[in-house]
């Protein structure tokens, strides 16, 4: 009689056995693919093994026809396994959306394959517009590519959403482009910049750059990177200097002090709709004579 131990080893051992034999398959249609790159991709993308190995030759030959190197094909698959059944033609098109964002082909390819979802879009006009937007405020095609390195979000965002970051960080927290770029302050939302920066501001870790100074003059503050792209417990600690509880606890005010502004502002627009043209009319008469 079989102990539980003894099927549970029966079953991993047939398992392994599958995905060998489907590890060698796949290696073998696609030609130059080493068994023990796609053995290591099936079990760290188990959703991997559904596929067959003619949709992985046929994404294959299609990425390598684009000049991609292997190792970025498997990153793009394992990162993106529905792409296997992604008709060719689809990819191709989203490839040459990208391409003609005048990036680089080497950078257009670190892109998609760090960020493989990229291949699913296809609308060249928006793209282009994004870019022109992005590229209006960060100088160069490289810094774009950057940002979308750092933050593929940038991509779907409303404009209106980025504006009001980039008005933030460039005229709040009056960051320098490069540093802005180099960051990944767009993939987080305008709540989490506004709180650390407002909880480094009050503690008189921040100050922003005077308009006046010179751009390469030191300013003391902690770089951006470690003030947006670091855990709530490494931000307090070593940014802040302050134990996680405290910063906990100043969240926990901001977001209330937050709702509170944003509560003021809904009630003072709502006062002044309610509020007679005749009485408006005093009141900023009186306020010209108070001046």
């Amino acid at each position: 009689m079989f102990t539980r131990n003894t099927a549970r080893y029966i079953r991993a051992f047939c398992s392994n056995s599958n995905a060998s034999k489907m590890a060698e398959a796949i290696a073998t249609t696609l030609g130059g693919v080493e068994k023990a790159s796609v053995t290591e991709l099936l079990a760290a993308v188990p959703e991997l093994t559904k596929y067959t190995p003619a949709q992985w030759n046929q994404t294959h030959r299609l990425l390598a026809s684009e000049g991609l190197e292997t190792e970025k094909i498997l990153s793009i698959i394992g990162g993106h396994p529905s792409i296997l059944v992604r008709p060719t033609e689809k990819i191709a098109e989203s490839l040459h959306c990208w391409r003609s964002c005048q990036f680089g082909d080497a950078n257009m390819k670190v892109l998609v394959s760090a960020h493989p979802y990229l291949l699913d879009y296809t609308n060249q006009g928006q793209l282009a517009q994004r870019v022109a937007f992005l590229h209006s405020h960060f100088e160069t095609r490289k810094n774009v590519y950057r940002l979308f390195l750092n933050a593929p979000n940038l991509l779907v965002d409303e404009q209106r959403v980025t504006e009001e970051k980039i008005t933030f960080l460039m005229e709040t927290m009056r960051h320098e482009v490069l540093e802005v770029v180099k960051s990944c302050a767009f993939a987080h939302d305008l709540e989490h910049l506004r709180c650390r920066h407002t909880f480094l501001e009050r503690l008189g870790l921040f100050k922003p750059r005077s308009l006046k100074a010179d751009p390469n003059t030191p300013t003391g503050n902690p770089k951006l990177h470690q003030i947006t792209d670091t855990s709530d417990k490494r931000f307090a600690v070593k940014v802040a200097y302050v134990t996680l509880e405290e910063y906990e606890v100043f969240q926990e005010l901001f977001r209330r002090e937050m709702e509170q502004d944003d509560h003021d502002d809904w009630q003072d627009e709502h006062e002044a709709e309610d509020e007679p043209e005749e009485d408006i009319s005093n009141r900023d008469t009186y306020r010209k004579k108070g001046r």
